[in-house]
């Protein structure tokens, strides 16, 4: 008998409170323990913190605010990350909400699910995530909780081809699965690079990024095969103002002089955006395993800046680290440390609180310290 997630969960904790009444703390502790097992046997895949965080951001909604009327609410959506639910959600419009699993304020590299985190996969219907071996573990977690019918998209693996990708030269998994990933449809979506790894942060090209907006109009036209004209009529506006976006951060970054279009930064995710716009991604200071770099590694950055006379360089608001900026004290490069690869800017309803705000804030920052004019940026939508 195939009971649905939420019915699931809900009987979860009913039998926890029973079992808490009659054995006391002991027996509590240990049902929780056992409900909480990550392994492939679990039920949800995820761990039981120690303590609750205090934040009231579990899942960040990032729905069209426009969702008044009789057809509101249709579809419930989840995606992994911001920018990736910020991209759905101007596909979907008033026909439902997207829900962002990972919070915002939470490394999304090295997330952790929660047991809040389940509740809107049991109800979504459908699940979008990057693939490619980002967040490996809320991938997880929706293969363990959707129902049954609800489709898991995974765009970067649906919509690319290994001709679109660039060699990473390290893993982005969290436990080290491959980045091939088995659909319904039977087929073994894997793109793997020299050393079987692919850079997952395929965002930071706007080119690539159009190419997932397809894939998400033919899913939600799929669900609901009513809103497919609607699907298919916001998609291609959609696609127009990331044209826009594309064009102006092609202007912004032609007005840099050509000696300075070179980025040292701390985490590699900015390879796509090099290749597509000319700048020469010379180094990531972060090793590949996420840890500390060490003082050889430091030591060989420093040199290199030195060496190619790198105008600037820059820190991450996902990785906060004060590495970046004695580099730039030792060098005499200028720092800049809060480009965001999945974080967007302002507040949910802020209208540049989107993708394209994102890249518009993030190509400023990047143009600006390398000596261009990043006023082409200034005019896009949000």
């Amino acid at each position: 008998m195939h009971i649905p997630g939420r019915a699931m969960t809900l009987l979860t904790l009913a039998l926890l409170l029973v079992l808490g009444a009659c054995a006391g703390d002991e027996a509590t502790e240990q049902a929780t323990t056992e409900t909480g097992n990550t392994g492939d046997t679990g039920d949800t895949g995820v761990d039981e913190p120690d303590e609750e965080p205090a934040d009231d951001g579990g899942v960040m909604s990032e729905g069209n605010a426009d969702t008044d009327g009789p057809e509101a609410q249709e579809l419930l959506v989840v995606a992994t990350i911001a920018p990736l639910a910020d991209v759905v959600d101007r596909v979907l419009g008033d026909r439902g909400t997207v829900e962002t699993l990972i919070p915002a304020n939470v490394d999304s590299h090295s997330y952790e699910p929660r047991p809040r985190d389940v509740e809107p996969l049991a109800d979504a219907d459908v699940f979008f995530g990057n693939g490619l071996g980002l967040n490996q573990s809320a991938v997880n977690l929706a293969e363990a909780n959707l129902a049954e019918n609800a489709p898991l998209v995974l765009l970067g693996e649906e919509s690319l081809s290994y001709e679109d990708l660039r060699d990473d030269g390290h893993s982005h998994d969290d436990d080290g699965h491959s980045h091939g990933h088995t659909h319904d449809d039977g087929n073994d979506h894997t793109h793997e690079g020299d050393d079987g790894h692919v850079n997952p942060h395929v965002w930071t090209s706007v080119a690539l990024i159009e190419q997932y907006v397809p894939a998400v109009a033919d899913t939600l036209s799929e669900l609901d095969p009513d809103g497919a004209r609607d699907y298919a009529d916001r998609a291609e506006a959609y696609t127009a103002e990331l044209g826009e976006l594309d064009a102006a951060i092609t202007e912004a970054v032609e007005s840099i002089p050509e000696g300075n279009r070179r980025l040292i930064v701390y985490h590699d995710a900015w390879s796509y955006f090099g290749q597509d716009y000319g700048i020469e991604v010379v180094a990531a200071v972060q090793p590949s395993d996420f840890s500390a770099p060490s003082a050889a590694e430091i030591r060989g950055i420093i040199d290199q800046i030195r060496q190619e006379d790198v105008p600037a360089l820059f820190g991450s608001a996902e990785f906060p680290t004060d590495v970046v900026e004695a580099i730039g004290d030792e060098t005499g490069a200028e720092y800049v440390g809060d480009l965001a690869d999945d974080i967007l800017p302002g507040e949910p309803g802020d209208p540049e609180h989107s993708y394209i705000g994102m890249m518009a804030v993030n190509v400023t920052l990047i143009v600006e310290a390398l000596g261009g004019d990043a006023s082409p940026l200034e005019s896009l939508p949000g």
